[in-house]
């Protein structure tokens, strides 16, 4: 198939599932909304993205039931990203690979039955075998339960052990009843699984019996409308009391504080570029400086993305510890990448504005997906940047970019992901930057960046870990195997009658029992 094609078959099918969602939403939301003027112990939140199910274990999933206020951890991230004790009481390490969790006495199963540590065991175990994730975030060997301790044996030195236990992934759900968790997951949070609607619509309910208190709202409607344009109009509008993904350059539409309410952090979600290195250009470090002094990250997160981001020198955050030091990076310099791409030998022998070696055109494919509208807009304007030193850069916009991330069907992929959810360098660098991570789309393979990535899975002294990240951080940069452009801020958009809502820049949090609309 052509890549004219390609992309005009993208573009159809988008158009074509955007409009059959937003048919569904308008009807959906409507209805909720007459609920809320009725009985305002409802509300209605909206989002671009959207879990494949709500089973906890599988994908990303997690995330959403957490948002949704389903499942819950053991340990939970306060606004400085540090692990507090949840669901759990403590977690002491006994020696470098055993760990003593207590768990809490007083929570049930949103069926009644008391949370024990057999019953994580279990949860857990299940998880491990789904979700290859979870053994990258814990590295359990074993377990063993008695009563409300749970004892933990990892196969080698986990630092980040009780940071992991705030990931979404390691949240607890029931597991008696297999067949009914990807439509009802049964957690431990304030509000029941209800049902849901792939990329539709999921609804959850208030559980009476939740441990930290009866929740304040009686049901929540989660609406999908994956076009960033019409999330917008339902906030405006009133269809949606809450809306997350609101890019930038949509924010100024709810400036009128009498009405509404923007509250947002900067995160450690990046706008991460993934290298396939399978391409023989991007085995050209060459290419590759030459693709990361093309980005002017300033204007990138100020004028594209309208202040909704950050721009960052290196990998991780510039604001947390272990960011990049002034002078490390690429400064924006296109004159530059011309010049470099000159002395590695790339031409215009055909004089159609395209370098070539040994006869190829430099030609790359970026792929991204439309819920995060500043990843196609960026991806533009590389695009056109690039053409200016004679890289042909070809992009593709789809819904979703899993099956891309699955058979490595890109040259590069810009995508949304966040790098230190758990408040720890850790999580992304081995599941990303490390050889055969989970998430290392590209293959990327560096064997000095493996084995100090290698010595921070074993390093408890956490001014040492920062020193570390700073290693690997380094390392990579050199090489210039990675892109980020910047971190997003994690942003909700309210309607002035919700309350008791306040964004974490971990992303893990946003319904729970506190959350109320009260209408003046």
């Amino acid at each position: 198939m052509k890549k004219g094609t390609v992309r005009v078959l993208a573009a159809v099918m988008g158009v074509m599932m955007l409009a059959g969602c937003g048919n569904h939403n308008t009807n959906a939301v409507e209805k909720s909304q007459a609920d809320t003027e009725e009985d305002r112990e409802s509300a209605v939140f909206a989002d671009t993205q959207c879990p494949t199910s709500l089973d906890p274990a599988e994908s990303w999933n997690s995330w959403y039931t957490s948002r949704y206020g389903i499942t819950e951890t053991l340990y939970k991230l306060d606004e400085n990203l540090e692990a507090q004790p949840f669901l759990a009481n403590s977690c002491e390490m006994k020696d470098e690979t055993t760990w003593v969790i207590t768990l809490r006495d007083d929570v049930t199963y949103q069926n009644g039955e008391p949370v024990t540590a057999k019953s994580v065991k279990a949860c857990w175990e299940r998880t491990m075998d789904v979700n290859a994730r979870m053994n990258e975030l814990l590295f359990i060997e074993s377990m063993t339960a008695d009563g409300q301790i749970l004892t933990v044996t990892t196969s080698e030195p986990v630092p980040a052990f009780v940071n992991g236990l705030s990931e979404p992934l390691t949240g607890i759900y029931d597991v008696t009843e297999p067949d009914t968790i990807a439509q009802q997951p049964i957690g431990t949070g304030p509000f029941k699984a209800v049902s849901y609607e792939v990329k539709k619509q999921a609804k959850v309910e208030r559980y009476d019996g939740y441990w930290g208190g009866e929740p304040k709202l009686k049901e929540v409607t989660f609406n999908v409308i994956a076009d960033t344009n019409s999330l917008a109009m339902a906030q405006q509008t009133g269809e949606s009391d809450l809306s997350v993904s609101i890019p930038g350059t949509s924010l100024e539409l709810f400036s009128d504080t009498s009405r509404y309410h923007v509250d947002g952090v900067p995160g450690s979600r990046g706008q991460v570029i993934f290298m396939n290195y399978e391409n023989e250009f991007l085995k050209d470090i060459n290419v590759r400086k030459a693709l990361s002094m093309s980005i002017d990250k300033e204007s990138y997160a100020s004028v594209l993305n309208k202040g909704a981001s950050v721009p960052t020198r290196g990998l991780y955050p510039d604001f947390m510890a272990f960011g990049a030091d002034d002078g490390e990076g690429y400064d924006y310099d296109l004159e530059g990448a011309g010049k470099l791409l000159d002395e590695a030998g790339y031409r215009d022998t055909d004089g159609d504005g395209i370098l070539e070696k040994d006869g190829k055109p430099l030609s790359l494919r970026i792929v991204t997906y439309s819920t995060k509208a500043e990843l196609g807009m960026y991806c533009e304007e590389m695009a056109s940047k690039l053409k200016e030193i004679g890289i042909d850069l070809q992009v593709e916009i789809y819904e979703s970019v899993a099956e891309q991330q699955e058979n490595g069907d890109f040259d590069l992929m810009m995508i949304s992901f966040t790098m230190t959810p758990t408040g720890d360098p850790l999580y992304f660098a081995n599941i990303a930057f490390k050889t055969d991570g989970s998430s290392n789309y590209g293959h990327y393979s560096n064997a000095g960046v493996d084995a100090v990535i290698e010595q921070m899975n074993r390093e408890f002294d956490a001014d040492k870990r920062v020193e570390l990240a700073k290693e690997v951080q380094r390392l990579i940069l050199e090489d210039a195997g990675y892109i980020v452009v910047g971190h997003s801020k994690y942003i909700y958009v309210m309607g002035n009658s919700v309350k008791g809502l306040k964004t974490n820049p971990s992303e893990y949090y946003l319904l729970d029992a506190n959350t109320t609309i009260e209408e003046s």
